[in-house]
């Protein structure tokens, strides 16, 4: 199964974007409207890398935004037969399922 880091740790997802540290958390500088179609092209490039042969699931994990989360979400619910959404804490829920 496929995980998606949707935290700001995750080069691949932010690459183009502006990500700083302040107060020893990362901090999304891009403004969101901005940031919105970044995340989504680089979305689109990690399933892309996934043969379509191997996308029966994919996580959706760590912390950052519901906006982000839900602009990736737009980019994976169709190419994976579910979507799975890990909270880091033991919570994994089934959130789609195609």
């Amino acid at each position: 199964m496929l995980t998606i880091n949707v935290g700001l740790d995750n080069k691949e997802l932010y690459e183009g974007c502006e990500v700083s540290e302040a107060g020893g958390r990362l901090v999304l500088v891009t403004p969101p409207a901005e940031a919105a179609n970044i995340i989504g092209r680089n979305a689109a490039k990690l399933v892309d890398a996934v043969p379509s042969g191997e996308r029966d699931a994919v996580t959706l994990t760590g912390a950052m935004a519901v906006w982000a989360y839900l602009v990736v979400f737009h980019v994976i619910c169709h190419q994976f037969a579910e979507v799975w959404y890990n909270d880091g804490r033991g919570g994994v829920v089934l959130i789609a399922k195609h």
